[in-house]
């Protein structure tokens, strides 16, 4: 009788266990559903953001305190807070301009494509806060947060500087100057593109769940890691991060990928063209692109876009208006064209200027956007089909 006890006794723990667990699994589920301040995320890739982005983590960070207190940190905050005030000024008017201008029905279930990105976070998320999923790609290697753990204060100060060198372009003009980012995301502190997107994250107030590695192609990426194995120009080299609206429901998804997306480049990556067009039917945004799908080395991407897409924003640096001016694209352009700024005047469009010219409203974009950024020259286009 006392073994039929013990056994039985055995059993029940072994599923009160079970069930226990079972109870926390479905609890985190939920705290991960439902966001909001029971959300779990990475406090430590957070408050590095936060730092970077000139913020006092909350809660603190024990092991980042003495940053905090640091008198690089009080100078970085404060030329961050400056710069940032205005900023986020443009941000509304963006953000005022988009919710009257740009409708997008069931926007979470949906995909932006930002072709030509770099870490271009701000203007991705501007426009379309409310995408469940973002998929940019461009030449610039995704890198890595910086461990600040393992940064002397004099490292750290430097770091700052290098922080504020690659967002110096981005608050002023709105966009990235691609020469630049060379030097720019390749510092001994601040390497590649997640730095600059986490930091644009946490100025955005978003909170960082994960971010991690992704491998598209694993096979591919063995065989162009040998020494010996004919390479790609840029070998691919992804990441995902995960994020989250500390006042809102639910996460969503950023993918970024450096590649060389040329026509040619891409033989190396047969499938990655696949990979962007099979989340139908996207968001397109492109801007300040430097007229690359204007190329026909660029037409796979180019093809790729147009048929993922069923609204596309842009700039006249994106997709030529003769792909988007017919059957069945509608467009309306917002702004003013003005032919493209040296040396890219190869990108100049008779068929976009002269349907500037022709409409009847003659509106300045109250914003920014495009190589045009000061006094309001600018020029937008939107079309859905």
């Amino acid at each position: 009788m006392r073994l039929k006890r013990i056994k039985f006794l055995q059993s029940y723990f072994r599923s009160a266990a079970l069930l226990a667990a079972l109870v926390f699994l479905l609890a985190a589920e939920r705290a991960l559903a439902t966001g909001g301040e029971n959300l779990e995320y990475n406090r430590r890739a957070t408050a590095t953001a936060q730092i970077l982005a000139g913020i006092t983590p909350n809660p603190p960070d024990p092991a980042l305190k003495r940053f905090v207190e640091a008198d690089a940190f009080k100078e970085h905050q404060q030329w961050m807070t400056s710069s940032w005030n205005q900023v986020r000024n443009r941000i509304q008017t963006m953000e005022a301009w988009r919710t009257h201008e740009i409708k997008i029905a069931s926007a979470q279930k949906k995909t932006l494509i930002y072709p030509f990105s770099g870490p271009d976070f701000l203007n991705a998320y501007a426009f379309f806060p409310d995408h469940g999923r973002y998929v940019f790609f461009s030449l610039e290697r995704p890198g890595t947060l910086p461990d600040l753990e393992s940064v002397t204060l004099v490292q750290f100060t430097k770091l700052l500087q290098d922080v504020r060198s690659a967002f110096r372009d981005i608050f002023e003009r709105n966009y990235f100057i691609t020469s630049y980012m060379t030097k720019q995301l390749t510092t001994p502190w601040i390497r590649g593109t997640v730095p600059v997107m986490a930091t644009m994250m946490a100025l955005m107030n978003r909170r960082i769940i994960r971010i991690e590695p992704l491998v598209l192609c694993p096979e591919l990426t063995h065989a162009y890691d040998s020494p010996e194995a004919k390479r790609p120009p840029v070998v691919m080299r992804a990441v995902r991060i995960e994020f989250a609206n500390p006042n809102a429901a639910g996460t969503q998804q950023l993918y970024y990928v450096g590649l060389d997306a040329t026509d040619k480049a891409l033989e190396f990556y047969p499938d990655f063209l696949n990979w962007v067009g099979q989340y139908k039917q996207a968001t397109v945004l492109i801007k300040s692109a430097s007229y690359l799908l204007h190329d026909q080395q660029f037409s796979k991407t180019r093809t790729m876009l147009l048929d993922a897409a069923d609204i596309v924003v842009q700039d006249d640096t994106g997709i030529p208006y003769r792909y988007i001016s017919q059957n069945p694209w509608q467009v309306k352009l917002y702004g003013r064209y003005h032919r493209p700024i040296r040396p890219m005047t190869y990108g100049y469009q008779k068929d976009l200027e002269a349907a500037f010219n022709s409409r009847q409203e003659q509106s300045s974009l109250p914003f920014p956007f495009g190589y045009h950024w000061r006094g309001q020259r600018s020029g937008l286009i939107v079309a859905h089909r």
